[in-house]
């Protein structure tokens, strides 16, 4: 049975609260409240301000995910994680700094949303393509040497 993907405003600010604090919109579309990722995606499309808001919200969820992960490195570096197998410390290690650079990635293209889009173009003449007439002058000259 389908779940109902009927929009209200407490599903809608329950979403967005939840991602503005790190957690994905796969996660939170599972449980069964909650519409599918795809009704979700549609009801974006449809309300350019809803996207707006989902949008500035994924902002701020990134931004908690990247200071998680600086959390959890500087957990292992000043010894509040129990120290005990030295693998599973560079695990948690490693992993966060995984996630710090996922942050960072997903934050450089969602910034991109708003740049100004920039068109290039070319008026006058333009010439493509190699000048060769010091080439073949060069190897005359050097023909001329060795008779």
């Amino acid at each position: 049975m389908a779940r109902p993907s009927i929009r209200t405003e407490d599903i809608i600010n329950e979403i967005l609260e939840r991602v503005s604090t790190g957690e994905t919109l796969t996660s939170i579309c599972q449980d069964f409240h909650m519409p599918t990722l795809r009704a979700l995606l549609k009801w974006c499309v449809r309300d350019n301000v809803l996207d707006d808001r989902m949008h500035r919200a994924r902002i701020r969820g990134t931004l908690i995910q990247a200071d998680e992960a600086v959390d959890a490195q500087r957990a292992v570096i000043n010894g509040s994680i129990a120290k005990d197998d030295p693998k599973r410390l560079q695990a948690i290690v490693t992993a966060a700094n995984n996630m710090g650079h996922q942050a960072n990635a997903k934050l450089s293209k969602i910034d991109n949303r708003y740049k100004d889009k920039q068109e290039v173009s070319h008026t006058g003449p333009m010439v493509i393509g190699w000048q060769t007439d010091d080439v073949e002058e060069k190897k005359e000259e050097e023909v001329n040497y060795t008779h």
